[in-house]
């Protein structure tokens, strides 16, 4: 049943989803991988992540991260789009064996994989791409049978370049996003893009060139899907420490203070990979400094 307009969404903790407006949410997780934060952070010392023990205890393995491999299913208007396939059973993340739980997550809460309509790529990172295709068996076939693959043509053009496919990147790129272009199934965006009722892709270039995000607005409600904006809940309050995976620093500092701004400015929802599971909540301002909080907290 939709919410009255002007209702506020409201998480179903049971079931890990929220509801904005007509737009149902599903939160789906590859499961989590713990690391030493100076592997991404590295001048920032480890001390430094002090303060957000106390506010983000999930977060954190003793003083390393516990990070979150999110993906989100998107329902409405009898169309399916799953934002992001996670790493996959690929060996291991930044040291951490790799869980590969995102399609058992989709079997508990009752999903087929055969019902997405589309895949939403945020960007061609490793533990976005992972579960494209099958790992069975019938590993030539895509994971989500009857889907379109969607990614902006800048991140397509960077990450199949010969230097990017000879280099680390290039790996998950020859596994997990190569077969689904041989298999025309993978579709260009070059601009702002529909993908379902009240569900819009739009650029937000900074962590790759052609990273994008999405805009989630139905019945007055609004949400956004950031991606990998914030590769953290601490970076919505620490918006300028230097984050090694974009690929351009102050872009990827710019796209996380613009997001900020817009989730305020619009009373947003904030929804994130890399955010404590099931990975939605709010900014607030607290002392003068901006935070993300979890819904239902």
């Amino acid at each position: 049943m939709a919410l009255p307009p002007g209702a506020s969404p409201g998480p179903d903790t049971k079931n890990h989803t929220l509801t904005v407006g007509d737009v149902t949410i599903t939160a789906l997780t590859d499961g989590s991988v713990t690391f030493d934060p100076r592997a991404l952070f590295p001048e920032t010392p480890l001390e430094a992540w002090a303060p957000y023990y106390d506010r983000f205890p999930e977060y954190f393995s003793g003083d390393h991260f516990r990070n979150n491999l999110g993906s989100f299913l998107f329902s409405s208007g009898g169309k399916n789009v799953l934002a992001d396939t996670g790493f996959g059973p690929h060996g291991e993340m930044l040291g951490d064996p790799a869980p590969g739980e995102l399609i058992r997550d989709m079997h508990r809460k009752g999903l087929d994989p055969a019902d997405v309509d589309t895949v939403f790529l945020t960007h061609l990172h490793g533990d976005h791409v992972g579960w494209n295709m099958r790992e069975d068996a019938d590993a030539s076939q895509p994971t989500f049978p009857n889907a379109r693959y969607r990614v902006h043509e800048h991140d397509w053009t960077h990450f199949s370049s010969e230097e990017m496919l000879d280099g680390p990147r290039g790996e998950a790129m020859h596994r997990s996003v190569i077969p689904v272009e041989k298999l025309g199934l993978l579709d260009l965006m070059d601009g702002t893009t529909q993908l379902a009722q009240g569900i819009e892709a739009y650029h937000t270039p900074g962590h790759t060139p052609g990273h994008m995000s999405l805009l989630i607005s139905s019945q007055n409600q609004r949400a956004l899907l950031i991606g990998d904006i914030a590769g953290s809940p601490m970076q919505v309050t620490e918006t300028e420490w230097l984050y090694t995976p974009d690929w351009d620093a102050e872009m990827g500092r710019e796209a996380r203070r613009q997001i900020i701004e817009r989730a305020l400015e619009e009373d947003a929802t904030v929804i994130g990979s890399h955010l404590s599971y099931p990975g939605w909540g709010r900014i607030i301002t607290w002392e003068g400094r901006r935070y993300w909080k979890a819904l239902g907290e």
